[in-house]
């Protein structure tokens, strides 16, 4: 019985794994399909904003670095 138990335990995390990993590679690669159709003409101000986001970002965190006395 409790060897039973035990193949049964284990084949429900091979199951969770597997779904795990499937979902991992799924959505990615389903939020690439959806966004192929998109034209530069249409990402590029996406890409602005992200382009300035992390240039803010950034400097934010030398500016913090730089008060703290450590190199950037």
């Amino acid at each position: 019985m409790s060897n039973i138990v035990e193949q049964r335990t284990e084949a429900r995390s091979g199951s969770h794994a597997k779904r795990l990993a499937f979902g991992v590679l799924a959505v990615p690669a389903l939020m690439i399909g959806l966004a192929l159709p998109a034209n530069a003409a249409e990402l590029t101000p996406i890409a602005e904003a992200v382009d300035a986001t992390v240039a803010d970002t950034l400097s934010s965190v030398g500016a913090a670095l730089d008060a703290l006395g450590l190199a950037a």
